[in-house]
């Protein structure tokens, strides 16, 4: 299969204006990717027909497939189909399949076609109409040149789901036999930073030279990914079936056992999902008692499906009073140590755990600032204790960033920390989520 190569054209001019962040090129290019087509350019044009036309013409020079999003709608400065149609040297006509597709769509949501809403089932002259599942207007793909054009909305949703069923589909059909491939996978670590994660990683770099990989900090910690884009031959009894890859899974083998002591989870799943899942086998209930979080840890612990099973409750004990009124917190305890402190953090898991009569208390103090720090107690200062069935653990953090980078970070911490104590302390050996 030849290498194919993309572009991705955002058009809108909120993208220039700081209005907008384009994110519909992050899940279009990993579509692209599973494809087998190697996005090489990104780019975001405004509203602007000849400006639009100009990075169509120019990105038809250099690329096999080019994808544009954004301009399909109804308004005035929705100039796309215009921009396109000028670029192939063909005419807008109306499609009447796009027409009976806006107002299908018009239907299910009880609105009426008017007038203004016609032009969104205008296409250049012989373009192959791209239904939208999801969304009013549909899109539309012909060539420029040699390339292959796809034309969607700018509507995230719209766009990514169009990109989901049109582009594998039309790429299944002209290369049947193999399909070329980014084959990748990602491994999550959290309390290491990105480079000691290079030093721990680097000989496996030069061991797999064939292979790329990436390191990306953020603030749930660094994201591992190692990929590679190869030919993937399929299983003559099941077509939907990719061969295994030894080179790969050796790679990720050795990755996943250089930073073991680190590592939570691997793809896409997140740290409160890992929680879950070891808090639900062991049949343990948590609580948990936040100050500087404010909610956040109690927040993702319940953005996963079925976590009422193990979180019974949290706590946003903000002030003295709160922890005293709400935890137990002595008086002469926050005096003495103060409320960001391993002596207060202690008293706070105990408490919860005492008070809501649940398996694992979890209790989070600290300064999230940007003020309230001091030389002995600096911003970004982190208290958290444990209270539980094999005991009862302290640890104190310093965290780094504005408030909400603080705040995330100490959610991480705190989960992991949960993570660490089920493991280390109450885990088994060949606990799949030991790690």
């Amino acid at each position: 299969m030849k290498r194919l190569t993309a572009h991705i054209i955002a058009i809108g001019s909120e993208l220039l204006h700081g209005g907008r962040i384009d994110s519909n090129s992050v899940g279009i290019a990993e579509v692209l990717a599973q494809s087998g087509i190697e996005v090489k350019q990104k780019v975001a044009v405004g509203d602007h027909e000849l400006d639009i036309c100009t990075a169509v013409l120019s990105s038809a020079t250099q690329a096999d497939v080019i994808v544009t999003t954004g301009g399909l709608g109804s308004t005035l400065d929705d100039c796309t189909r215009e921009a396109v149609a000028a670029a192939c040297g063909r005419t807008l006509v109306m499609r009447t399949q796009a027409l009976r597709m806006v107002q299908a769509h018009l239907k299910t949501r009880n609105r009426v076609l008017t007038p203004v809403m016609t032009r969104q089932a205008f296409m250049p002259s012989r373009a192959f109409i791209l239904e939208n599942p999801v969304g009013t207007a549909p899109g539309f793909s012909l060539k420029v040149g040699k390339a292959q054009l796809f034309v969607l909305p700018g509507v995230p949703r719209e766009a990514l789901a169009m990109a989901q069923v049109h582009i594998p589909l039309y790429f299944a059909k002209k290369y049947r036999r193999e399909r070329r491939g980014l084959w990748s996978h990602s491994l999550n670590t959290v309390g290491i930073s990105e480079t000691e994660v290079q030093g721990h990683v680097m000989p496996l770099i030069k061991r797999y030279p064939s292979m790329q990989f990436s390191f990306l900090a953020s603030t749930s910690g660094v994201k591992v990914t190692v990929s590679c884009w190869r030919v993937q031959e399929l299983n003559k009894s099941d077509s939907k079936n990719i061969r295994p890859f030894p080179e790969g899974e050796g790679a990720v083998r050795n990755i996943r056992a250089a930073l073991a002591p680190w590592l939570y989870s691997e793809g896409e799943e997140r740290m409160e999902e890992v929680v879950g899942k070891l808090l639900a086998s062991r049949s343990l209930t948590l609580a948990v008692a936040e100050s500087c979080t404010g909610g956040l840890v109690a927040h993702r612990l319940t953005e996963v499906p079925g976590s009422s099973i193990y979180v019974d409750r949290g706590i946003v004990s903000y002030s003295n009073r709160a922890k005293q009124q709400l935890l137990g917190v002595r008086s002469l305890t926050l005096k003495q140590y103060g409320a960001v402190s391993l002596q207060v953090a202690h008293a706070m898991a105990k408490g919860i755990r005492k008070r809501s009569r649940v398996d694992v208390g979890l209790s989070l103090t600290g300064i999230a600032g940007p003020s309230g720090g001091s030389l002995e107690k600096p911003v970004g200062m982190v208290c958290m204790a444990i209270d539980g069935p094999y005991g009862t653990e302290a640890r104190q953090f310093q965290f780094w960033g504005n408030r909400s980078e603080i705040k995330f970070r100490s959610s991480q911490a705190g989960l992991d920390f949960v993570r660490r104590y089920l493991l280390d302390r109450g885990g088994k050996k060949g606990d799949p989520a030991h790690g």
